[in-house]
């Protein structure tokens, strides 16, 4: 990608908004040390301090990391770096699990119908331990939640996407502690084993919509289940 020389009205904008499209289209390896001030001052054809003021706007936007007396480093977070900071607040606040669940169904429906078709043979016969697992502890409940959420981060690994995979990660703790709550209602492993094996099945078949309809069915069973239990404790 070539640089363009920049006008002087609003320039810094400019420079930091293409700055930001060379890091983000992988110019410059995260960690790669950026050319010195002055030599892109003169690529960009503006003055040092308004290369430096697009800097700062990247430095404060994660994109650049500056170092004094070193230079300037092109930088890009990790999605974990984003979300780990929130959890410490949201397990605080004992975020509303029916909220949890809202943004479980956005995330794992799609989940599901990319695992059906990037599964390797490896993920499958994972996800076909874990499930056999699960029925295997219908008599113990924490390890029964235990084998649960493992089968769905199964399901997240076997997407082969990082970004969906991270994303789980960061907030797994979080999921865990619904799970244990949700294994505690009426009929919740029976209804759990029928709805994985039905996902499970789905993805072996490498049936993509099955695998997103069989996953947003489970997600519907379950809401319907904190619904049902929380009209009961009132």
């Amino acid at each position: 990608m070539a640089i363009d020389r920049i006008p002087r009205q609003q320039a810094w904008q400019q420079v930091a908004r293409q700055l930001q499209e060379l890091i983000v289209q992988g110019h410059w390896e995260k960690g790669e040390k950026l050319p010195g001030e002055i030599e892109l001052a003169k690529q960009f054809g503006v003055s040092r301090s308004t290369l430096r003021e697009a800097l700062r706007t990247l430095s404060s936007n994660g994109l650049v990391k500056i170092k004094h007396g070193e230079g300037n480093f092109a930088w890009y977070p990790e999605v974990e770096e984003y979300l780990n900071p929130l959890m410490p607040r949201l397990l605080v606040e004992r975020e509303d699990i029916l909220s949890i669940m809202e943004a479980r169904s956005m995330v794992e429906v799609q989940t599901a119908r990319l695992a059906a078709t990037r599964a390797s043979e490896e993920e499958r016969a994972e996800l076909q331990s874990l499930l056999e697992e699960m029925e295997a502890s219908i008599d113990d409940r924490k390890q029964f939640a235990h084998y649960d959420h493992a089968f769905h981060k199964q399901i997240a690994i076997a997407t082969n996407n990082n970004v969906i995979i991270k994303i789980y990660e960061a907030i797994e703790v979080f999921l865990v502690s619904q799970q244990l709550e949700i294994v505690d209602y009426a009929d919740a492993i029976e209804r759990g084993v029928n709805d994985h094996r039905a996902i499970l099945d789905a993805i072996l078949d490498s049936d993509e919509q099955r695998a997103a309809d069989a996953m947003r069915k489970h997600m519907k069973h379950t809401y319907q289940a904190i619904m049902a239990n929380r009209g009961k404790e009132k």
